[in-house]
């Protein structure tokens, strides 16, 4: 097996705890916007869209601190047996993946602040975006845009799942940098 360095422990707790986290926020997502679209209204659709927004907005809090240690700390390096272009490609969908973790939830905050639908559990609430207004025709155009970012995001996150499998199989060293 070749030789590899893995990730720092908290980065590989952060990305394990956001992991389960978005993998979380999907499926609901999908739930309570079929609910919505078939006008089912009730104590489960509320509890729904309240889990989404409390689950949604402390993604975007940890991307915040994901960031920084980004920034900080330096990701180890790849095995010297990856082909160049497999780093490049992995190198990008991991951007791109950053960007939607932190666009999807940008977009999600930005429409419930819109709507307005900032409740979460009883008094609980969401602070308000800044410079958003309330107006119902741009939380539909918001949530829209949202959705579909989360789909895109969903689609990377499968083929990021499928890249790592493929490692773990491999016994490459690159599935173990995170584990």
């Amino acid at each position: 097996m070749p030789q590899f360095q893995k990730y720092p422990a908290g980065w590989r707790v952060l990305h394990w705890v956001m992991a389960l986290m978005v993998l979380t926020l999907i499926p609901i997502g999908l739930w309570m916007a079929s609910r919505a679209e078939a006008d089912i209204w009730g104590a489960l659709t509320n509890t729904l869209y309240s889990a989404h927004k409390a689950i949604g907005f402390s993604v975007l809090l940890l991307m915040i601190l994901r960031i920084g240690m980004k920034i900080r700390l330096k990701s180890p390096p790849y095995p010297d047996e990856m082909p160049r272009r497999l780093q490049l490609a992995a190198k990008s969908v991991h951007h791109l993946i950053y960007i939607l973790l932190v666009l999807t939830p940008l977009l999600g905050w930005a429409g419930v602040t819109a709507y307005p639908a900032l409740g979460i559990l009883g008094d609980v609430t969401l602070p308000a975006m800044p410079l958003v207004p309330q107006d119902e025709e741009l939380a539909a155009r918001l949530f829209y845009i949202h959705g579909w970012l989360a789909i895109t995001l969903g689609v990377l996150i499968a083929g990021h799942i499928a890249a790592a499998l493929r490692h773990l199989f491999r016994k490459d060293g690159i599935f173990q940098r995170m584990v």
